[in-house]
């Protein structure tokens, strides 16, 4: 009777941990799970990886000339492409506008602007460069219109090609002009829709006020 008792504890026992143990398939369920959320966690704090400094974006630097700049970039872009634009306004004042369009996946990231003799005097950001470039203050394209206005006191304006701009030191921040209320340039935060976000970010040799 005394042995009887002892085997049927033991058994009861098993039984008990065979219920609790996990599986081979919730082990490696609940692994995958762990290394989902630790590989979700990486992307979101490695978002935005590069940092335009000074005129310089990976290979690219104002001031420079256009040289020996690679075919592509690991994380910045994967193609570029120079382009050549001549332009005649109405007043018969022609120009040339050269300048090297980076793209990643098919988005346009940045431009850079060259003079003739290839010399950078601008780096562009774009669309593309949303989540993966932003200025040494933390800016980016993408970044709320209504709280640039409030952190940077700049003076606004509106540019020829359908937004509104304003520059500090050699950083030009756009907002499309479509997102701005009833008044041609913001005065106060609020004359941006709610929604509104920088479109461009450009970095020039000269203040682009100089060149308006």
């Amino acid at each position: 009777m005394k042995y009887l008792l002892i085997a049927i504890m033991m058994v009861g026992t098993l039984t008990l941990n065979a219920q609790t143990r996990p599986t081979q398939t919730q082990q490696r369920t609940a692994t995958k799970t762990t290394a989902t959320k630790a590989k979700t966690t990486t992307q979101a704090t490695t978002a935005k990886t590069f940092t335009l400094t000074n005129g310089k974006l990976g290979p690219v630097q104002v001031g420079k000339k256009f040289a020996n700049i690679p075919a592509t970039y690991s994380g910045l872009y994967d193609k570029y492409t120079y382009k050549k634009i001549e332009h005649t306004s109405e007043m018969e004042d022609d120009w040339t506008e050269e300048y090297y369009q980076f793209t990643k996946g098919g988005k346009n990231v940045f431009r850079a602007d060259v003079y003739e003799d290839k010399t950078i005097h601008a780096i562009t950001l774009q669309e593309g460069s949303a989540n993966i470039v932003k200025t040494q203050e933390g800016f980016y394209v993408g970044y709320p219109a209504r709280t640039l206005f409030t952190k940077k006191k700049m003076q606004w304006d509106t540019y020829f090609e359908g937004t509104v701009f304003a520059t500090s030191g050699n950083y030009t921040y756009h907002v499309n002009y479509s997102d701005i209320g009833n008044t041609d340039i913001p005065t106060r935060a609020n004359d941006f829709k709610s929604n509104a976000k920088v479109c461009m970010i450009s970095y020039s040799e000269r203040s682009e006020s100089d060149y308006y």
